[in-house]
């Protein structure tokens, strides 16, 4: 199994690595008796001076937030990791679930559901203070989130990771790079097979610079030097890659980096935005929920002076305007 690979290089902020920051590899594997899948669908450019609206927050939380990451399948839950330490789970409502826990992580990727015998769980990878690539579960019998080992042969210490879809080829595809080779990924498949996880292996991904952030879009891995957090938000024919640096507004890119256009999020009546986001997440489509054009994620400290996660509709760009 080989993975093709590719790079856009365009004149913009994804891909210009001094002013900020993507790479686009190919990270479709496939046989050579398989045919390459089609690039994923693109949506039409978005025009300057996009406003996006907060329309729900958590409650302030208790300091800095690290990483937000969302899980996909029956039911979304948002997975929280703070800069001090600590990790809780919350619901699309923005209330909190169970007891938070005291894991110090280093990075944290979107969340897959799964069911393991009868028993239901949601399994978000991540990575720990010393490097270490875990798994953090959440399942309804669990009072706080669960730390396991992800059977991924690694001894190096890793710097970060993303995940993505992995269709029929397992539960989750995932991507990390470490500390001593930072200009490769290692891509891979886990598997949940009779309740044992198992990795299958895909070939690294070379890129020509240190990799800070990444992240799947649909078959595409997009990899950046420069931005602190990277998301997708994809519906149907519509795929976007969104991107934050830090000190910047939010970036929108719906031509793989080619264009980019700031986000700027307005205060809902009662959520204000956060003024510099530290980290992002993104959903296209949500099983239930009050979300019908699926919900950007950030975390960040607001005019208040409170640390909190809000919640965005993207529905601008992501529905059709109804027709009169």
């Amino acid at each position: 199994m080989q993975i093709k690979g590719w790079r856009l290089v365009a004149a913009s902020p994804f891909v210009n690595a001094v002013a900020g920051a993507i790479l686009l590899l190919g990270a479709a594997a496939c046989s050579r008796g398989e045919k390459e899948p089609e690039a994923p669908p693109q949506a039409a450019p978005i025009a300057a001076g996009l406003e996006l609206p907060a329309v729900w927050s958590t409650r302030a939380l208790s300091g800095p937030v690290k990483g937000v990451a969302m899980s996909a399948g029956s039911g979304a839950l948002l997975a929280v990791a703070y800069d001090r330490g600590g990790l809780e789970f919350f619901d699309m409502e923005g209330e909190r679930i169970g007891e938070p826990a005291l894991f110090r992580l280093r990075a944290l990727a979107d969340g897959r559901y799964t069911t393991v015998g009868d028993t239901p769980l949601t399994l978000f990878p991540g990575v720990t203070e010393a490097g270490e690539l875990k798994g953090y579960i959440y399942s309804p019998g669990l009072m706080a989130p669960t730390q396991i080992d992800l059977p991924i042969p690694e001894d190096r210490s890793v710097q970060g990771i993303c995940s993505g879809e992995a269709g029929s080829k397992g539960l989750i595809r995932i991507a990390y790079w470490t500390l001593t080779d930072s200009s490769s990924l290692t891509t891979g498949v886990l598997t949940a097979t009779n309740g044992d996880l198992a990795w299958i292996p895909e070939a690294a991904t070379l890129s020509d610079f240190p990799v800070k952030s990444c992240v799947f879009a649909y078959d595409t891995l997009v990899a950046s030097p420069v931005a602190q957090g990277a998301a997708s938000l994809t519906r149907g024919e519509y795929s976007a890659l969104l991107s934050l640096q830090e000190g910047k507004p939010i970036q929108i890119s719906t031509d793989y980096g080619m264009t980019t256009t700031d986000v700027h999020v307005r205060d809902g009546i009662t959520i204000p935005a956060p003024l510099n986001p530290t980290a992002i997440t993104a959903l296209g489509t949500l099983p239930a929920g009050g979300y019908p054009g699926g919900v950007v994620v950030v975390a960040g400290e607001n005019a208040e002076g409170e640390h909190r996660v809000v919640f965005i509709d993207p529905s601008e760009i992501t529905l059709e305007p109804v027709k009169d």
